[in-house]
């Protein structure tokens, strides 16, 4: 089972985490939509929202997921009119095929990735989209 110890320390620095961390280009979020046109789309690991806020931005109905509640808190201050969810990638709080994708910024890595697979296969519709991000071992 992965530590999420340091993964959760993140949210006391919430405000500058959202305005220095890079954003994501448009083209690599509609690359990793697969497609989509307009769906419910999963934020998974959200932070403070710099990735709900470029798929928003595209159409999409957006659910972020975040563990953290300084970074959840910072989210509905960047990204108003939108509420984090509270939870993990491994205890998602979402019913049964409730979305058409979920996407990953940055935080595969801290995922538990047997158990997590399995609930975002649990929350996907058929024939949705995971798209984590590429990260080297």
């Amino acid at each position: 089972m992965a530590d999420h110890t340091h993964a959760l320390s993140f949210g006391v620095a919430a405000s500058d985490y959202d305005r220095f961390r890079p954003r994501y280009p448009e083209a690599a979020v509609r690359w990793a939509l697969g497609g989509l046109r307009a769906g419910q789309v999963v934020d998974l690991a959200a932070g403070t929202g710099i990735l709900t806020r470029a798929v928003l931005a595209l159409g999409h109905q957006v659910v972020p997921v975040e563990p953290d509640p300084g970074m959840r808190a910072q989210l509905a201050v960047s990204t108003p009119g939108t509420t984090a969810l509270a939870g993990t990638a491994e205890a998602l709080p979402l019913p049964d095929s409730a979305a058409d994708a979920v996407l990953v910024g940055t935080a595969y890595h801290w995922f538990d990735r047997e158990p997590a697979h399995a609930e975002i296969a649990r929350v996907l519709r058929g024939g949705g989209t995971f798209a984590p991000p590429v990260e080297h071992p």
